[in-house]
């Protein structure tokens, strides 16, 4: 087996590329490159009738054929055809008598736990037909498809997509994701919500139904209030239902509780971290667990959203975004000014409320909050990005106010470490289990040889 090696760079870098394609001629071989092996020899090829379809474009990239087979990738189909082969786009493919989709963009396939390019056979296909400005559907006159699975009912008329890398999709009925039919019906009002990389989800504003791919959130505890869409200092959106507060475990992958519901009336987001119900204000933060050390990070063991309460809602007044709150927003209570944090977690800032320690730093703010230029050194001054926070966080002028802990979300991760743990403790106790039969046969053959003297 050719790996990802230094034998695929000298294959790519030495042998004869065909085309755009990820097939190369090297040493009399055909190879293609493929995504956990690296380089792979086709088998059985005919070299002198091997050609790619070189397209031009990334479907057929990874499609060839010669006089007795079609390759997708280094598989041969057995069932197709490459005399009567035809590319009828969106990476449907047929020769007249069977046809199949395979897909251009790789998935991870649970069963082998490697990355693939995945392909389906389709059955009963008559004058199939690739839909225009849909990618990866095709149509044959009664039936809609996605990656080769029949969407149920889909209206061609009405269909559209709702979030085409999350793969939902609607007609004026019905709503999908991928090929399946979701057990609820199109209200106008879907709309896909995370936080800024966190699982994404499906909410119908309308029922207020929560799915996650073809995971459907309990409707009995129906409608659901989603806050921390588009968050940066949260891991977990929370989904606040008629009894509790929920939130999707993606390592379990099922709705779990949080806990009650500890807010009053009306909730409302007033940055993508902080919000406030009928009397306060709450504010999400989050941090990783891991098992190393700051230098060496080490496997990650669990990531933690808290909500926080902050204060009483009454007084608080919003001042200005920071560059249209990309940065942040600074608000105001009494005569002290604060800095909400919207940079987040994966800019490595942590906390999201503090106080602005001092007037200068204040009107400095202020005064570049709308300047969109990302360097201004050359004026002796620092523009208000990421770094220009930082340092103000690192001298202490901001200063981290820290609230009143209400509520902590995690998700555990499973690790080698777990696993080692596991297989040692085994280890251990059968030793500690066969001393203890030897010591106990070394004392009964004592005993037996005292008795008999």
């Amino acid at each position: 087996m050719i790996r990802s090696d230094g034998k695929s760079y000298e294959i790519k870098t030495n042998g004869e590329q065909y085309g755009t394609s990820n097939f190369f001629k090297y040493q009399g071989k055909i190879y293609v490159f493929t995504l956990n092996d690296g380089m792979q020899a086709l088998e059985n090829v005919d070299m002198e009738t091997f050609k790619t379809l070189n397209s031009g474009d990334y479907f057929t990239q990874n499609i060839a054929l010669d006089k007795n087979s079609v390759y997708f990738g280094n598989v041969i189909i057995p069932d197709l055809n490459p005399n009567k082969l035809e590319v009828l786009g969106n990476g449907y493919y047929t020769d007249g008598t069977n046809t199949y989709f395979y897909s251009p963009f790789s998935e991870f396939d649970k069963d082998s736990s490697k990355y693939i390019y995945p392909y389906k056979k389709m059955e009963n296909i008559k004058n199939l037909k690739a839909l225009k400005d849909f990618e990866l559907f095709a149509v044959d006159g009664d039936n809609v498809y996605y990656k080769g699975e029949i969407l149920k009912n889909a209206d061609l008329n009405t269909l559209k997509i709702i979030d085409k890398n999350n793969e939902y999709f609607a007609d004026k009925e019905n709503v999908y994701y991928r090929s399946k039919l979701l057990p609820i019906k199109n209200s106008g009002k879907l709309k896909i919500v995370s936080s800024e990389q966190g699982d994404t989800f499906l909410y119908d504003e309308a029922s207020g139904y929560v799915f996650i791919g073809d995971y459907t959130f309990d409707k009995e505890k129906a409608p659901y209030k989603v806050i921390g869409n588009n968050g940066t200092n949260l891991y977990n959106l929370i989904f606040i239902g008629k009894d509790g507060i929920y939130y999707y475990d993606s390592e379990k992958k099922k709705q779990l509780k949080a806990g009650d519901n500890i807010f009053i009336g009306n909730i409302e987001e007033i940055s993508p971290n902080i919000f406030t119900d009928d009397e306060n204000i709450y504010y999400f933060s989050a941090y990783s667990v891991r098992s190393g050390s700051r230098k060496n990070l080490g496997e990650l063991l669990s990531r933690n959203t808290d909500i926080y309460y902050l204060d009483k809602k009454d007084g608080w007044e919003k001042v200005k975004d920071i560059r249209e709150g990309s940065i942040g927003s600074i608000w105001k209570k009494g005569n002290k000014y604060y800095y909400f944090n919207n940079l987040g977690i994966f800019n490595s800032i942590d906390n999201t409320v503090y106080k602005i320690s001092d007037k200068e730093t204040l009107n400095y703010l202020l005064s570049k909050a709308d300047d969109e230029t990302d360097d201004i050194k050359s004026e002796g001054l620092t523009a208000i990005n990421t770094d220009y926070i930082r340092d103000l966080i690192k001298n202490e002028k901001l200063i981290v106010v820290s609230g009143e802990k209400k509520m902590t979300i995690t998700i555990k991760y499973k690790t080698d470490i777990v696993d080692k743990i596991f297989k040692y403790s085994i280890r251990i106790f059968l030793v500690v289990y066969f001393i203890f039969i030897i010591f106990k046969n070394f004392r009964k053959s004592r005993r037996i040889s005292n008795e008999s003297k």
